[in-house]
């Protein structure tokens, strides 16, 4: 005997919202959007300060290479530190 799942949106369609913000005037489509930013600084600013930025770096080159270039690169590092651990 087969048996079904009911799945049930706990989200409304993107046309729910649509049609929410359709009939707001300019100042309340303001606060809608003023109250999103709001909720998304938190996030924004707990994360940002881990990133690294340029002026952290300074001597860092501006060099891109290709995926070959970056394979050798790797590999060279690879067998180096492998050398130097298993140097006889």
């Amino acid at each position: 005997m087969a048996t079904t799942t009911v799945r049930r949106h706990t989200a409304h369609p993107m046309s729910y919202y649509r049609e929410m913000v359709k009939d707001m005037d300019d100042s309340q489509k303001l606060e809608l959007v003023s109250i999103l930013i709001e909720s998304v600084k938190p996030i924004q600013t707990r994360t940002l300060p881990d990133m690294p930025f340029e002026e952290d770096f300074p001597d860092m080159d501006k060099e891109l290479y290709t995926p070959e270039e970056a394979y050798e690169l790797t590999m060279k590092d690879i067998k180096a530190i492998y050398d130097k651990e298993y140097a006889v």
